[in-house]
């Protein structure tokens, strides 16, 4: 099956194929930025023992608050951080690492307004499943000083708390909660870092795995690629979720959801967006929630 935006998912022998200085069609610049999204300094994370060749290390705790169970940070900082990395606005950017962390990622870019940003389909993982070698030097990095727009360029890309209050007394409006069915049912947060527990009032169930918060097996297939879409449409019809709405995925803290959401650009959906501070943001703004 060809999905319509096909190309948002880079296949390992594509990269591969760019960084040996090959041309690919649906990849605007042969020299594209590449990243590896992780949690953690580059020791820690794992990316000085390997990692793709010439990809810059993105710690998580750089685009995450923190100080408010990891939300995302102000559009101030994301900018700042993408600048840091050598990134425009005009920029390519292939974004690696497990999907959770590239997809959000990569919507943050999106967001900010870099037209051009692809994701590895199944991650790190395709790579090396594929016989590529990986690489413990570290790239140059020449930071950029003008992302070369106004940001967010793209701001319907990811809501806010209040857009999401507004929202949701629309009728024309799903918002689709991407976490486990504990965590929708309100039995357990999913953190050990954050106690509160519950859903918001009027979400839908739409899965993403099983009994941990990184789980996305409803919407992976074995080898950590994007499931079959008619797959993901039918589950989805069972949870009454209408592609016909605008579609508004969450999570505990906008990771699994923004796989979901990068699956659905890729499916060719296009009124759909990423709660990115989930239910972290709504449960820390004291806002009405319920459970069972």
């Amino acid at each position: 099956m060809k999905y319509t935006n096909y190309q948002l998912y880079v296949p390992a022998d594509v990269l591969h194929d760019l960084l040996d200085g090959k041309t690919v069609s649906e990849i605007p610049d042969s020299k594209p930025v590449v990243l590896e999204v992780s949690w953690g300094p580059e020791k820690e994370s794992g990316y000085q023992d390997g990692h793709i060749p010439g990809a810059i290390h993105v710690n998580s705790d750089d685009f995450d608050d923190e100080n408010r169970a990891y939300v995302l940070e102000s559009d101030d900082v994301l900018v700042k951080l993408a600048l840091s990395q050598g990134i425009t606005s005009a920029s390519t950017v292939i974004v690696t690492g497990d999907p959770i962390f590239s997809c959000r990622y990569a919507t943050i870019l999106r967001y900010l307004g870099v037209t051009n940003v692809f994701v590895l389909s199944g991650g790190v993982n395709a790579w090396t499943n594929a016989g590529y070698q990986l690489v413990t030097d570290e790239p140059t990095v020449t930071p950029a000083t003008d992302f070369g727009c106004e940001t967010p360029a793209n701001p319907d890309v990811i809501d806010t708390v209040s857009e999401t209050q507004k929202m949701l007394q629309e009728s024309s409006y799903t918002l689709v909660d991407n976490r486990t069915k504990e965590e929708y049912e309100g039995k357990t947060s999913g953190y050990s870092y954050f106690d509160m527990a519950g859903r918001i009032e009027g979400a839908v169930y739409g899965y993403a795995g099983i009994n941990t918060s990184g789980s996305m097996l409803y919407y992976r297939n074995i080898d950590g690629t994007m499931r079959n879409a008619d797959e993901i449409l039918s589950m989805w019809k069972t949870c009454g979720i209408d592609t016909a709405n605008h579609l508004a995925f969450m999570c505990g803290g906008g990771y699994r959801a923004a796989e979901v959401y990068w699956d659905s650009l890729v499916m060719g959906l296009t009124d759909t967006s990423l709660f990115a501070d989930g239910w972290c943001g709504w449960a820390q703004d004291g806002l009405p929630s319920v459970k069972g």
